[in-house]
Protein backbone atom coordinates (compact mmCIF):
# COMPACT_ATOMS: atom_id res chain seq x y z
CA UNK A 1 0.00 0.00 0.00
CA UNK A 2 1.24 3.17 -1.39
CA UNK A 3 1.74 6.16 1.14
CA UNK A 4 -0.66 8.33 -0.23
CA UNK A 5 -3.24 5.48 0.37
CA UNK A 6 -2.29 5.20 3.66
CA UNK A 7 -2.70 8.97 4.15
CA UNK A 8 -6.01 8.90 3.26
CA UNK A 9 -7.27 5.69 4.95
CA UNK A 10 -5.36 7.29 8.26
CA UNK A 11 -7.70 10.27 7.31
CA UNK A 12 -10.92 8.42 7.11
CA UNK A 13 -10.34 6.24 10.25
CA UNK A 14 -9.75 10.09 11.96
CA UNK A 15 -12.52 11.09 10.87
CA UNK A 16 -14.71 8.33 11.74
CA UNK A 17 -13.33 7.79 15.17
CA UNK A 18 -14.08 11.62 15.74
CA UNK A 19 -17.99 11.36 14.06
CA UNK A 20 -18.36 8.11 16.86
CA UNK A 21 -16.51 10.65 19.57
CA UNK A 22 -19.57 13.18 18.91
CA UNK A 23 -22.36 11.00 18.76
CA UNK A 24 -21.40 9.39 22.47
CA UNK A 25 -20.14 12.68 23.67
CA UNK A 26 -23.06 14.70 21.85
CA UNK A 27 -26.16 11.75 23.13
CA UNK A 28 -28.54 13.43 25.23
CA UNK A 29 -30.03 9.93 26.69
CA UNK A 30 -29.66 9.45 30.44
CA UNK A 31 -26.32 6.31 29.80
CA UNK A 32 -23.53 6.29 32.18
CA UNK A 33 -20.14 6.63 30.99
CA UNK A 34 -19.68 2.65 31.28
CA UNK A 35 -22.99 2.10 29.81
CA UNK A 36 -21.68 3.79 27.07
CA UNK A 37 -18.44 2.20 26.76
CA UNK A 38 -20.39 -1.10 27.12
CA UNK A 39 -22.63 -0.54 24.07
CA UNK A 40 -19.62 0.88 21.88
CA UNK A 41 -17.59 -2.66 22.96
CA UNK A 42 -20.51 -4.10 21.91
CA UNK A 43 -21.29 -2.43 18.63
CA UNK A 44 -17.57 -3.17 17.90
CA UNK A 45 -17.72 -6.75 18.55
CA UNK A 46 -21.02 -7.35 16.95
CA UNK A 47 -20.21 -5.35 14.02
CA UNK A 48 -16.32 -6.85 13.66
CA UNK A 49 -17.55 -10.43 14.04
CA UNK A 50 -19.47 -10.55 10.89
CA UNK A 51 -17.27 -8.18 8.70
CA UNK A 52 -14.13 -9.32 9.62
CA UNK A 53 -14.99 -12.58 11.21
CA UNK A 54 -14.06 -13.16 14.91
CA UNK A 55 -10.78 -14.91 14.57
CA UNK A 56 -9.55 -11.30 13.04
CA UNK A 57 -12.15 -9.27 15.70
CA UNK A 58 -10.17 -11.35 17.98
CA UNK A 59 -6.47 -10.70 16.96
CA UNK A 60 -7.58 -6.95 16.56
CA UNK A 61 -8.37 -6.31 20.20
CA UNK A 62 -5.91 -8.34 21.54
CA UNK A 63 -3.44 -5.75 18.75
CA UNK A 64 -5.56 -2.82 20.41
CA UNK A 65 -5.10 -3.99 24.17
CA UNK A 66 -1.41 -4.80 23.81
CA UNK A 67 -1.15 -0.86 22.00
CA UNK A 68 -3.23 0.48 25.18
CA UNK A 69 -1.49 -1.49 27.92
CA UNK A 70 2.19 -0.14 26.38
CA UNK A 71 0.47 3.69 26.13
CA UNK A 72 -0.36 3.14 30.10
CA UNK A 73 2.55 2.40 31.27
CA UNK A 74 4.44 4.77 29.29
CA UNK A 75 5.74 3.09 25.97
CA UNK A 76 6.76 6.09 23.74
CA UNK A 77 6.85 4.11 20.58
CA UNK A 78 3.01 2.70 21.33
CA UNK A 79 0.58 3.85 19.40
CA UNK A 80 -2.68 3.76 17.52
CA UNK A 81 -1.75 4.91 14.63
CA UNK A 82 0.13 1.94 12.13
CA UNK A 83 -2.61 -0.43 13.64
CA UNK A 84 -4.02 -1.09 10.32
CA UNK A 85 -1.06 -1.66 8.40
CA UNK A 86 -1.68 -5.32 9.57
CA UNK A 87 -4.77 -5.34 7.67
CA UNK A 88 -5.36 -5.56 4.31
CA UNK A 89 -8.18 -2.13 3.26
CA UNK A 90 -10.77 -5.24 2.92
CA UNK A 91 -10.16 -6.62 6.76
CA UNK A 92 -8.34 -9.39 5.86
CA UNK A 93 -5.25 -9.78 7.25
CA UNK A 94 -1.85 -9.74 4.92
CA UNK A 95 -0.25 -12.27 6.05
Amino acid sequence: MNKAVQDHIKLNVDSFYKEITNLVEGSVLEVSPTGRVVALFRVAVEYGAVQIGLPTLAYLMSRILTITLGIATGDEEAAYDNILEEFETDGEMKH
